[in-house]
C-alpha cells in the first residue's frame, strides 16, 4: 500500500475561513473561522459526552463555550506548529 502525503505549508493562517471558499454571496457575512469550525466540533463532543447529565445546564454554561474555544486555539496552534 502507497502512502501520499500532502505537504503543509510553511505558513499557515493564523485563523483563516473554515472552508474553501473564502467568500461569501451575502455582503457581510464572510463565513465560519477555523477557530469556530474547530469550536462547534468541541462544543459538540462535549455536550454528547455529557448526554444523561443532569447537572449540565445548556445554554448557560459559559465555561463549556470557553473551553470549546480554549480548545479550538490549541488546535489552531498545534495545526502551525512544526
Amino acid at each position: 500500500m502507497t502512502s501520499t502525503t500532502t505537504a503543509i505549508p510553511a505558513e499557515l493562517p493564523a485563523n483563516p475561513p473554515a472552508f474553501a471558499r473564502p467568500t461569501s454571496d451575502v455582503p457581510g457575512q464572510p463565513g465560519m473561522t477555523l477557530r469556530d469550525y474547530f469550536a462547534a466540533a468541541a462544543l459538540t463532543g462535549y455536550i454528547a459526552g455529557h448526554a444523561g447529565d443532569a447537572s449540565i445546564k445548556f445554554p448557560k454554561d459559559a465555561d463549556a463555550a470557553k473551553n470549546a474555544y480554549d480548545l479550538a486555539d490549541a488546535m489552531l496552534a498545534r495545526r502551525g506548529a512544526k
